[in-house]
């Protein structure tokens, strides 16, 4: 474990497939603390697969996103999680969120669309599946930018190297 780094509660925030479980998952790695993945910790909570998470009405889907961020926020840290999108458009969890340690993973809308188009799959994006797409997703990022850079301790502006990211991460927490 990297003695020069506190134990605290690490929340990556962000739009869908910028990148939060893949930077999350190196940054655990190498601080050797848990990672906490945000689908399957929703689906431990609720009872529920996966699949049937995504099938849910979007309102039901963000209650239980918000239940998953308040469940794991009153966890001992150390950990790294990811927290879904939506959370961000509560003030209560925008608070929540500055309480720790929450790292804005901020991608550029012409690159989230582009990860759109490539068939990244998860809870919450099979609304993302038809032509529609890009206008949602536009639309989301104009409306939740500044409020992950409000609720952020910091915001990471990610280039095309995961490992790098999380290095840049690392080194503003050290």
């Amino acid at each position: 474990m990297r003695s020069n780094i506190p134990d605290q509660k690490i929340i990556l925030i962000g739009a869908m497939g910028a990148g939060k479980t893949t930077i999350g998952k190196i940054l655990a790695r190498e601080l050797e603390w848990p990672y906490i993945d945000n689908d399957g910790e929703m689906a431990r909570i609720s009872g529920m697969s996966e699949a049937e998470l995504s099938q849910l009405a979007v309102p039901d889907l963000h209650q239980l996103e918000e239940n998953y961020l308040l469940e794991i926020l009153s966890r001992p840290a150390p950990y790294i999680a990811g927290a879904a999108a939506s959370v961000i458009e509560k003030p209560q969890m925008i608070e929540l969120l500055k309480s720790v340690t929450s790292i804005y993973l901020f991608l550029p809308i012409d690159q989230l669309l582009a990860r759109a188009r490539g068939g990244h799959s998860g809870v919450g994006r099979q609304a993302l599946q038809d032509e529609s797409a890009g206008k949602i997703i536009t639309e989301r990022f104009i409306r939740r930018d500044p409020l992950y850079r409000d609720a952020a301790q910091f915001t990471l502006e990610l280039g095309e190297d995961p490992e790098i990211d999380a290095s840049s991460i690392l080194a503003k927490i050290s």
